[in-house]
């Protein structure tokens, strides 16, 4: 049998019969373009009837920005958008015009040289070519006046004269390609070209160059200034040029700002997308029915379908290159002579059309996607926190199962952090959904370029395509099973990255307590150890990874050797270069989608397990039953005559459905019972009174909501009418990042007189006049600048400058002292501002508040609400906890009303004219600097940066060059068949050697790539550590001024990007920097000439590139800086979810959110457009290049063809590669933004580092003995100082108290003892001066209760012992010792335990509760000092005594106790009263030596007491407290 015949035929007539014979009749086709006219008039008399029919004159678009009125008396240019416009109207007029001219049969007949007047030559075409001119001339003249049918008319006419102007190409320029056809217009002459270039351009360079008429999605709200695109031309459109104003701008400023780039296009606004997305993504849809990523499918389907199209065309203009390859090289082969039946120029203008037809069509599709992904995270960002305002805030408490029968839990962190999960799905889950974007890439190019690449190779190569191509399918179960195990290992380290960032997360927000307590080192090593569990399987994901690019590189590479081998050595085939390098662009082209397929499908994963992990929070996370959360029968609804009514009816309530609580010992089994009907007073005070933990605050949380209603009973029932609005004052107070004015304000319109009667009553006028911003000075983070009684106060003033008839206030009084107490009883609840207000007052401090009220309300321990009335004996018969608070607490109200004067909590200290605290996020400028470019190569290398180097660039270069001489040698193996006949040629030796310089290559591959992922994960480990152990070194100041968010961002996006796209990109940028200089070099080796203008087009790249970086690095920051405020947004907004929803500020909430995210959103199209218009500007230079070698190889060259396939294959790969090289290392400049921003923060104000000779002797200290000279402290060292030269002394042992008004100083002197401010002096402690003991020794050794306790998220065993230091004995003890199972007595399945799970931040435990945990943390660390700032305020007085028993009893006798306290009874037996006022000891003495005082502060306050008969017998009966 021959040789198959698998080529084209040489004289190609088997594909261009059928085109070439339609020149035979050619005036047949004339009539095409008066055909077309005739259709379009046609549709236009139907549309105009139709039109006027409905009495309706509108464009077919809908409205632009003009009014009907407006657009009537606008002048005919404005009514055409504008001068430009109608410039460009006024040229296609003018065109069509000539058309009509040169068409005319005088000007034909004189072009001839006939007579002009002679008509008995004009033909068909003449004929049917002028009656479309005239039509188009008439639809250009109507389009300019007629502004409703503008677009419409212009379209028709683009349409007939694109008819015509492809009519006259068939008929006058395809003959110029064939060697035996001529133009057969060509005896017109001149008139020809003219005809031909008044088409050109009147149908292609106007419409491409005519800019757009703005047109906004929402003509009543139009923007004043549209975003550049949405008026950009064509053209500019598709080339990007509409951005290069901001690439020059960009390129004059070492930085360009967010406010000098171009507006939101109104497409992109957060409003207008959620509106768009509403009937498939609400909070409600998401939660029901199929899985969100089906909703979102369909949600973007049109941009999908665009995309479909454009990915249609682009693998189409692909196989032209090969069929251009062939066909030149065929013609080179046979010596020039006609073997195509078309001209060499024509397969060269192939390969420039075809790649730039392309790449237009691959950049809209990149563009679309771009553009929807950005709406995306926008629609996405505000689900997922439209969703949250849903959830229960007590639900996230585990998410493990809860301990039950089966015995304790381990002691471990098992509950899972919500804000921390949330912050998660907002951050790195939904970066990895939109970045798996490519869908129609993975799905639906790859699938049409392998099977178009099989075709292709059919029909050169024969049915030894098809054994190759079974080959091929045979082996691809093998990559699909790995991908398979890859999805396991990204879920896992997903699992992990969320356990490494709750970890992270939690120990920021906690970051004071530890640091307080010398934990860094321990959270340090915790981090760690969270990190290595990730890094774990990371590296299982790159191995993997690497593993299936190099099955999905080996796959192709045995496919073309079987192909190849079946070829010549059963069919006996010649592999010509034809055939060869055509073949191996089509074997490239399979080798590069299955490589691509690869990365699409890892970051497809990624995007899954992140949209699974999305979809199960939607469906599995707890909200409220108003919102759909519950059974449905347990809802309410009052009726209409029982509106009014605020209170219960035979109600209970729960934290968690019955049916999960089987088993569970933790407080969500907490039952609240309402039996009977409990209505409050309407217009008047409530008192809701208990002891400490018995579920009063869970009654104001079953008002609002906030709990499961279970019905007990047929008419069950609960009412609380919102229409007159409801405030509410958490006992937790919840302050904004903002101004001392927009705390109180809270979105309220401002009214002055309302707004300085609050200062008044609330206690806050003199805290303002301390400030010097007064109240417009920044409260900073969680009300960092403020003590406790000061954000105690603003929230009550919140609550009460709000007009809201309900006012709902949790223990408001527990953080202030006995004088501000009375003051804001006396000037507040008595005042004007809460008349006929209805007031819920949780409170301990029955004495003071119970004359005020008209009705108290007593809850049990076992949570039993029993109204009592205004009986005050009766609750106090009922609760005999409360009848001993009020015998110890009992205060006389003084009838003068004498304000008090107040001096600000010197926390503030750094007083700033502005008020600004937190500083603003500094911003780069110019390119990435060295250091952080040096920083990561050191974390690259370790410790032998040069060997890692060495091995990983010569890997790289070995592994091109490797590349480069495997394609020279195919070529030189088909060469052979030119020069021997087909029987001499040694296939199996040019075979084998082949397979073996491609496994040699492998081999560098892949020993190379295990090299580096062990330097990336070398890098990843130590960028993390080096940044943690920054942050936990920081000093207080620096973490007042920098808000939580931001280094959250730090710990999650950016460590997210240093682990994944800047590795990527590096590793990018250094391998083909050095394949593009290896393919330049291989691409002139045949032809020297050509080196010069291929170092042009890389220089010029360069150039553009470095154009673009400027514009893009700036951009990429601001979009980074963008990104924290959202995060803070998301983080204020769940940290203060229940009074978001009391107050009912939902809807302010999303429109911030959606101001934030419209910022964002334009930062990030303009980042994603900005990439498209580098791109672009690169493959036009690339083609460009490629196109111009072609062509002088064909013409001008004498090369071989096994030589010019080897030199066109190689220019093309260097013209993608230095696309490549310039996008890559523009993506690493930009992604190393993050690093930059890691960097920074690794050079933040430190903390002393601990030292060899800072550490104390292993003994130190054997006593609680305080010596302090001249101590002075400052918070900063611009700021004034908060002490003043204190001098004192105390003995082991003792007990202190510490008192003073507010901002007297008492917590600064904490820190100052604790070295955590700015100190000068001495202090010794047991002998040794603190200021040269480390500082991680000295705080391990002094313990502080702060009045807010901070908690963890994990079991109450967890938060004891976090580090498992101690057993259950120990723990159980120091529990008891703590007064917890005091403070419960016999409230039975609620009652804490070591196994019960407590929630982030200890937000399902009251205050009091969280303040009992922290003591018995205290008791257990065996501190020889134990300071107590204010650490029992919010515990009621039977609990109190009861701690202080057990600090006398308990502690040892060396173990020396502060006590800050507002309660008289808690410090009055103490050894020794330091009374502070402005930074200095006013008094430090005995009780009884203070009382001895006449004038003394410390007896003036016993003697203002209403109980101080009580308090002078407790100093006067010595051992009388004693156990």
């Amino acid at each position: 049998m021959g040789p198959f015949q698998t080529q084209w035929p040489l004289d190609d007539q088997g594909y261009l019969r059928t085109i070439l014979s339609l020149a035979k009749g050619n005036d047949e086709y004339a009539l095409i373009p008066l055909w077309v006219a005739a259709l379009s008039a046609s549709a236009l008399l139907a549309q105009t009837v139709t039109t006027y029919a409905f009495k309706s004159c509108r464009s077919e678009e809908g409205s632009d920005a003009y009014g009907e009125e407006e657009r009537s008396s606008a002048g005919i240019v404005k009514r055409n958008g504008g001068a430009v416009v109608f410039s460009f109207m006024l040229a296609r007029l003018f065109g069509c015009a000539a058309l009509v001219a040169l068409w005319s049969p005088p000007l034909s007949r004189l072009a001839s040289g006939a007579r002009p007047w002679d008509f008995a030559g004009v033909g068909r075409v003449q004929e049917s070519m002028l009656a479309a001119n005239v039509y188009a001339l008439l639809l250009a003249s109507v389009a300019i006046t007629s502004q409703p049918w503008r677009k419409g008319l212009i379209r028709h006419n683009i349409t007939v004269l694109l008819s015509e102007l492809v009519l006259y190409l068939y008929r006058n320029i395809w003959p110029l390609a064939t060697y035996t056809k001529q133009p057969l217009d060509i005896t017109e002459g001149w008139l020809m070209w003219a005809k031909l270039g008044t088409l050109t351009f009147t149908v292609v360079f106007i419409p491409l160059g005519i800019p757009s008429v703005y047109t906004p999605i929402d003509p009543k709200r139009p923007e004043k200034e549209p975003h550049p695109e949405q008026t950009a031309s064509l053209i500019s459109f598709h080339t990007y040029s509409y951005l290069t104003p901001v690439i020059e701008a960009a390129a004059k400023v070492s930085h360009l700002a967010a406010s000098e780039l171009p507006p939101l296009a109104d497409y992109d606004r957060a409003e207008d997308l959620a509106k768009r997305a509403e009937p498939y993504l609400s909070p409600a849809k998401v939660r029901e029915g199929r899985h969100i990523v089906f909703k979102l499918l369909a949600c973007f389907r049109f941009d999908y379908f665009k995309a479909m199209v454009m990915m249609t065309i682009y693998p189409a203009t692909k196989f032209l290159s090969p069929l251009a390859v062939n066909r030149l090289l065929t013609v080179l082969e046979s010596g020039g002579k006609e073997t195509t039946g078309l001209k060499p120029w024509v397969w060269i203008v192939l390969m420039l059309l075809a790649p730039l037809v392309g790449t237009t069509a691959f950049q809209y599709y990149i563009i679309t996607m771009t553009r929807a992904l950005a709406h995306a995270e926008s629609i996405l960002t505000q689900l997922v926190f439209d969703y949250s305002l849903r959830v229960r805030v007590k639900a996230e408490t585990s998410e493990d199962a809860p301990a039950g029968e089966d015995g304790p839990k381990p002691k471990s962190k098992n509950a899972s952090s919500f804000i921390g999960r949330l912050t998660n799905l907002v951050t790195i889950d939904l970066n990895n959904i939109v970045t798996a974007r490519d869908l129609t890439i993975l799905l639906w190019d790859t699938p049409i370029e392998i099977i178009g690449s099989g075709i292709f190779l059919y029909v050169l190569l024969g049915w030894s395509a098809l054994v190759g191509l079974t080959v091929m399918v045979v082996l691809l179960p093998v990559p699909g099973w790995l991908t398979s195990l890859a999805s396991g290992v990204e879920d896992e380290k997903m699992k992990k990255t969320d356990n490494r960032t709750q970890t992270v997360t939690e120990s920021l927000n906690v970051l004071r307590m530890i640091k307080m307590f010398g934990w860094e080192d321990k959270i340090q090593a915790r981090i760690d150890e969270r990190r290595e569990d990730e890094l774990k399987w990371v590296w299982k994901g790159r191995v993997l990874e690497l593993l299936i690019q190099t099955i999905n590189y080996i796959i192709p590479t045995i496919t073309m050797l079987t192909t190849y081998a079946t070829a010549t050595l059963v069919m006996k085939m010649e592999l010509t270069a034809a055939k060869v390098f055509s073949s191996m662009i089509l074997f490239d082209t399979m080798r590069n989608n299955m490589m691509s397929t690869n990365f699409f499908i890892s970051m497809f994963i990624r995007g899954k397990v992140s949209i699974d992990r999305l979809n199960t929070f939607f469906k599995t996370t707890e909200i409220l039953d108003v919102y759909g959360g519950n059974d449905p029968k347990a809802h309410y609804d009052s009726p209409a005559s029982e509106q009014d009514f605020t209170g219960f009816r035979n109600a209970t309530f729960s934290w968690t459905p019955e049916s999960t609580t089987s088993g569970t010992d933790t407080p969500s089994r907490f039952n609240l019972t309402v039996p009977g009907e409990l209505t409050f007073a309407k217009g008047k005070i409530n008192l809701i009174v208990g002891a400490t933990g018995s579920g009063k605050t869970s009654l104001l949380m079953a008002l609002l909501g906030e709990m499961h209603f279970v019905p007990t009973h047929p008419d069950s029932a609960f009412s609380f009418p919102r229409a007159g609005g409801v405030s509410f004052a958490v006992q937790e107070s919840w302050v904004l990042n903002q101004t001392i004015r927009d705390n109180i304000v809270f979105g309220s319109p401002y009214d002055e007189e309302r707004y300085k009667a609050v200062l008044y009553q609330c206690a806050l006028e003199q805290d303002l006049e301390m400030f010097e911003a007064g109240d417009q000075t920044e409260v900073g983070e969680r009300g960092l600048t403020l003590s406790g009684g000061q954000k105690a106060r603003l929230t009550l003033a919140r609550a009460i400058y709000s007009k809201a008839r309900i006012v709902l206030l949790d223990d408001v009084l527990a953080a202030l002292d006995v004088h501000t107490a009375k003051w804001i009883v006396n000037k507040c609840f008595k005042g004007d501002l809460v008349q006929d207000r209805t007031i819920l007052l949780v409170t301990h401090n029955i004495a003071l508040a119970s004359p005020l009220a008209d009705l108290i309300v007593s809850v049990s321990p076992d949570g039993v609400v029993t109204s009592r009335g205004k009986d005050l004996s009766a609750v106090l018969a009922s609760e005999p906890t409360l009848k001993a608070e009020l015998e110890h607490d009992e205060e006389a109200i003084k009838a003068d009303d004498e304000a008090i004067e107040y001096a600000p909590e010197n926390k503030e200290v750094d007083k700033k004219a502005a008020g600004k605290l937190i500083l603003a996020e500094e911003i780069q400028e110019g390119n990435v600097g060295w250091k952080p470019i040096v920083f990561f190569l050191k974390a690259l290398g370790g410790n032998r940066v040069g060997l890692f180097f060495t091995l990983w660039i010569g890997g790289s270069i070995l592994e091109s060059t490797m590349s480069s001489f495997n394609l020279w040698f195919l070529g030189y193996w088909s060469s052979q068949y030119e020069r021997f006949p087909i029987s001499e040629i040694p296939v199996l030796r040019y075979m084998g050697v082949y397979a073996a310089l491609t496994l040699l290559m492998v081999v560098i591959y892949v020993s190379r790539d295990i090299w580096v992922i062990l330097g990336q994960l070398r890098a990843s480990r130590t960028i993390h550590r080096v940044l943690s152990h920054s942050i936990l070194g920081a000093t207080l100041r620096w973490l007042d001024e920098t808000p939580v968010s931001r280094i959250i961002q730090r710990m999650t996006l950016d460590i997210n990007s240093v682990d994944g796209q800047l590795m990527r990109w590096y590793e990018g940028v250094q391998s083909t920097f050095l394949v593009m200089i290896i393919d330049l070099i291989s691409a002139v080796v045949f032809v020297p000439i050509f080196t010069l203008p291929g170092l042009f087009i890389a220089a010029i790249g360069m150039y553009v590139g470095s154009k673009y970086l400027k514009a893009q690095l700036s951009v990429r920051r601001e979009m980074s800086n963008a990104k924290a405020p959202m995060l803070a947004h998301f983080g204020a907004a769940m940290s203060g979810l229940v009074t978001l929803r009391a107050y009912g500020v939902q809807s302010d909430y999303r429109a911030e959110l959606r101001k934030r995210l419209d910022e964002y959103v334009r930062l990030s199209r303009m980042n994603y457009d900005l990439n498209r218009w580098i791109n672009v500007r690169i493959d036009y230079l690339g083609t460009l290049f490629t196109a111009s070698l072609a062509t002088y190889l064909t013409y001008g060259a004498k090369v071989s063809a096994a030589n010019v396939g080897f030199s066109l294959n190689r220019a093309v790969e260097f013209c993608q590669v230095v696309l490549y090289v310039v996008r890559l290392y523009n993506l690493f400049q930009v992604e190393s933004n993050s690093l930059e921003r890691i960097v920074a923060y690794t050079e933040i104000e430190q903390e002393p580092q601990p030292t060899e000779q800072g550490k104390p002797p292993a003994a130190w200290p054997t006593s609680g003995d305080v010596k302090v000279e001249g101590l002075t402290a400052k918070y900063s060292k611009t700021g004034p100082t908060v002490l003043h030269g204190l001098t004192f002394n105390i003995r082991a042992g003792e007990r202190v108290g510490v008192v003073g008004r507010t901002g007297s100083g008492k917590s600064s002197l904490t820190l100052a003892l604790l070295r955590c401010i700015l100190t000068e002096g001495s202090v010794y402690f047991d002998g040794l001066e603190t200021s040269k003991i480390n500082l991680n020794a000295l705080r391990s050794k002094i313990t502080i209760i702060p009045q807010i306790p901070e908690l963890l998220s994990g079991t109450l065993r967890f938060n004891l012992d976090p580090f498992d230091e101690y057993d259950d004995a120990i723990l159980n003890a120091a529990l008891k010792a703590s007064g917890l199972y005091a403070s419960h007595n016999d409230a039975g399945e609620s009652r804490l335990t070591l196994d019960t799970d407590i929630a982030g931040g200890g937000s399902n435990v009251s205050v009091g509760q969280r303040q009992i945990i922290a003591l018995a943390r205290a008791i257990i660390r065996s501190s020889k000092l134990l300071i107590l700032d204010e650490a029992t305020s919010a515990i009621d007085h039977e609990t109190d005594n009861i701690i202080q028993n057990t600090l006398r009893r308990e502690l040892g006798s060396d173990v020396t106790v502060l006590t800050i306290a507002h309660r008289l009874q808690t410090i009055i037996d103490a050894d020794k009263i330091m009374v502070l006022d402005a930074g200095n000891i006013v008094e430090f003495a005995s009780p009884a030596d203070l009382l001895a005082k006449p004038k003394g502060i410390f007896k003036a306050l016993i003697d203002e007491s209403g109980d101080k008969d009580h308090l002078y017998e407790l100093v006067t009966a010595p051992s009388s407290s004693s156990p």
